[in-house]
């Protein structure tokens, strides 16, 4: 009876040996890579992390970094609209909380900023930092039928300060100042997903080294389903030490199948893809300014500023021809500007002086004065033609702006809407040449009518009469 009852805890013994060892050693997993495996970047743009060069003060908006000792020691990557802070290693910020702005790459050290560096910013070593965030578009279809798993995805962290919204040379910045996250995949045959979880390089459960990216579900995956897993915002790095300009950095993202909660999340598929980032590249072209004037004949029957030509004019021509007494004469040409200046453009006019017998200086046909009180700068009403002179009027038919028209009733003293006019300005009296219609920016082929009136008098002196007028 003794030998059976030891044999009988012998045999509990080497069962619960026996049971133990599972315990302590669980089974081992098998492992695959999983296939068709990317992680696409919405921009593999690299940031810029560079330094202030000597010779800065408030207020300038010249820029020169630092052309050793630091990641980024070009202007290579930078570009116009780029949002850049500037500070010490501390804030790297404007003090006023305010980004700024790159307005243009002046040479391959230097650039300008919309606005002045704030007092504080100007320190010779201060940081000049401009982040590129991208989403990681992760796609890959697994090895293996898993039942209550996970996915998660490791992306490099670099080791030094790689969760402060600060790039780093060596891996991907983490930054819950810029929205860092993680969208789980849908679908893929599993009964549910529960929300994404991100968790920065050292963080809990995340071994330092990598960010980690993790989406569990309930139920079995597809083996041969497709699931696409977005990583949100993480900060593209700096160049790495010994880049080479145009020679892109590359960086070994892993993604894992994981076991269930009661086998720990064990891996049990893996593999790594790689991803490059490299600088943007700058592309230029120089438009030269240009501007094209023309004038164009009316011909005669043509209706401009409310007025029938009675002669056809040409491009450099009013031939007013043989005067009726105390009858007006009315012609006119088309003025027409194209630019591509953003400025625009702006379109003035002066005569030499008023017509002149045989082109003297002497007897004259006097410049009009309307119903009385036209002059060079004041446009009055003029319908009545024994109020005899030259004067002119504007039609506006697709400028941005004009100084005045034949349809006015109000400014200086028109108040008919019929034929509102002005003098010419006229050199020989000094004046300034008057403006006639303008743009701030550019322009394709703005027209305005120019439109020239004459009435001679009983008294007005036999002979021919001219003048000339420049359009500038």
């Amino acid at each position: 009876m003794k030998k059976f009852m030891a044999k009988l805890a012998l045999a509990s013994l080497l069962a619960f040996s026996f049971q133990s060892y599972f315990l302590i050693s669980p089974e081992e997993l098998d492992s695959a890579n999983l296939t068709s495996a990317a992680d696409t970047l919405s921009t593999s743009r690299l940031s810029f992390y560079g330094s202030l060069g000597v010779g800065h003060t408030a207020g300038v908006s010249l820029i020169r970094i630092s052309t050793s000792g630091m990641p980024s020691t070009s202007t290579a990557n930078l570009f116009t609209g780029d949002s850049v802070l500037i500070g010490d290693g501390a804030t790297a910020g404007n003090p006023s909380g305010t980004p700024y702005t790159v307005d243009d790459i002046y040479d391959t050290d230097e650039f300008t900023l919309t606005a002045g560096l704030a007092s504080g910013d100007n320190d010779s070593g201060d940081l000049v930092i401009a982040s590129r965030s991208a989403t990681h578009t992760v796609t890959f279809t697994p090895a293996s039928s898993i039942e209550n798993g996970a996915f998660r995805i490791l992306v490099p962290s670099g080791t030094n300060g790689n969760s402060d919204g600060i790039p780093n040379h060596d891996g991907f910045d983490y930054s819950d100042s810029v929205g860092v996250g993680a969208t789980a995949p849908s679908g893929g045959g599993v009964t549910s997903w529960e929300p994404a979880t991100a968790t920065a390089s050292a963080g809990t459960g995340c071994t330092a080294g990598n960010h980690c990216f993790e989406a569990r579900y309930n139920g079995t995956n597809n083996a041969s389903g497709t699931f696409t897993f977005y990583i949100n915002r993480l900060i593209n790095p700096a160049p790495a030490t010994g880049h080479t300009a145009g020679s892109a950095d590359t960086y070994t993202v892993t993604i894992q199948h994981l076991a269930d909660r009661l086998r720990n999340y064990a891996v049990i598929d893996s593999t790594t893809v790689k991803i490059a980032v490299v600088e943007s590249v700058r592309v230029t072209a120089t438009v030269d300014p240009t501007i094209t004037f023309t004038l164009a004949a009316v011909g005669v029957g043509s209706t401009a500023c409310g007025a029938t030509a009675d002669v056809t004019s040409t491009a450099t021509t009013v031939p007013f021809g043989t005067m009726a007494l105390n009858t007006f004469k009315n012609l006119a040409q088309k003025l027409t500007v194209s630019t591509n200046a953003v400025g625009g453009y702006a379109v003035t006019t002066i005569e030499n002086d008023q017509l002149g017998k045989d082109g003297g200086t002497t007897t004259f046909i006097a410049d009009a004065t309307g119903d009385g009180a036209m002059t060079h700068e004041t446009q009055d009403d003029w319908h009545t033609a024994t109020q005899n002179g030259f004067g002119y009027s504007l039609q506006n038919v697709d400028a941005a702006a004009i100084v005045f028209q034949y349809s006015d009733t109000s400014g200086g003293s028109c108040t008919t809407g019929t034929f509102c006019a002005k003098q010419f300005a006229a050199t020989a009296d000094t004046d300034t040449a008057q403006s006639l219609f303008s743009s701030t920016t550019v322009a394709n082929a703005e027209d305005t009518y120019a439109c020239y009136r004459l009435s001679v008098g009983a008294t007005q002196a036999a002979g021919d009469y001219e003048n000339n007028i420049t359009y500038t």
